[in-house]
């Protein structure tokens, strides 16, 4: 009997187990949907602030030790060859998913002047958005999967289901979504929006928010004030968010419920 009792013992202390593992995982994956659903967390927050400010203050410490002109110079010296070059990195980083595009973006504006920094820089993600279209349409899941990674997959996913009804979906996706626009380039590869359609959408929608990028690294990596003024901004949006969670949480989650966003 008391063998008995004993293998009941272990049989409900591994019931109880299962249940509590089942528990964890069913929280796990309401944390996971809920970053879905437009929650975003402190943590996210903080390291999104924090990596943009030092990106702005290594250019501003480049800038000031090489020289603005001397960097201005060198690019000059290389001619045609150096906005080629350019061109061909940005289109490089947006096919390849490990490849950050943001210190390249910020920098075009010292390199070439805004203008043309903000031109060279929509060039350079229109050819790599090209790529990634005619990749994910003429070849699929298999080869896209290859180039993202399996956890980078479920966001092309994601965006081939919420974002790409038409050209209007589309548009709202490049000027609010432009830093993960290299996986909705793969996303609208699987769509049945025509590839004249993508390519005009994309450098239209691109240039406002590229240029709004290329001015602020342009200002902050010259001026001191500028970088300064960055500092306080992301501080106050940082603990603004960290007072005022829940109700900007709700709005996100609305707005989400509303627009998909």
């Amino acid at each position: 009997m008391k063998g008995v009792a004993w293998v009941n013992s272990l049989m409900n202390n591994d019931d109880n187990l299962s249940e509590s593992e089942l528990a964890t995982d069913d929280e796990e994956k309401d944390t996971q949907l809920g970053e879905g659903t437009g929650e975003i967390s402190t943590r996210s927050l903080l390291l999104g602030g924090v990596g943009f400010l030092a990106l702005l203050t290594a250019l501003y410490a480049i800038v000031q030790a090489i020289g603005i002109d001397n960097l201005q110079q060198t690019i000059a010296d290389a001619g045609a060859l150096g906005p080629l070059i350019f061109i061909a990195i940005k289109a490089l980083t947006f096919t390849f998913a490990p490849l950050s595009a943001g210190p390249i973006q910020f920098a075009s504006g010292i390199l070439f002047g805004v203008e043309a920094g903000t031109f060279y820089s929509v060039l350079g993600e229109l050819i790599g958005g090209c790529v990634n279209f005619m990749i994910a349409r003429h070849f699929g899941r298999k080869l896209v999967e290859k180039f993202v990674g399996k956890g980078a997959m479920k966001r092309v996913d994601e965006f081939y289901e919420r974002f790409l009804d038409d050209w209007k979906s589309l548009l709202v996706a490049r000027v609010f979504l432009f830093s993960v626009y290299d996986f909705i380039s793969y996303a609208v590869g699987f769509s049945r929006i025509r590839f004249s359609v993508y390519v005009v959408v994309s450098f239209i929608g691109g240039l406002l928010p590229t240029y709004i990028f290329v001015r602020v690294g342009s200002e902050a990596s010259q001026n001191q004030d500028v970088l300064l003024f960055f500092f306080v901004a992301v501080g106050i949006v940082f603990f603004t968010f960290v007072i005022f969670r829940r109700p900007i949480t709700n709005v996100i989650n609305r707005l989400h419920s509303k627009t998909g966003l």
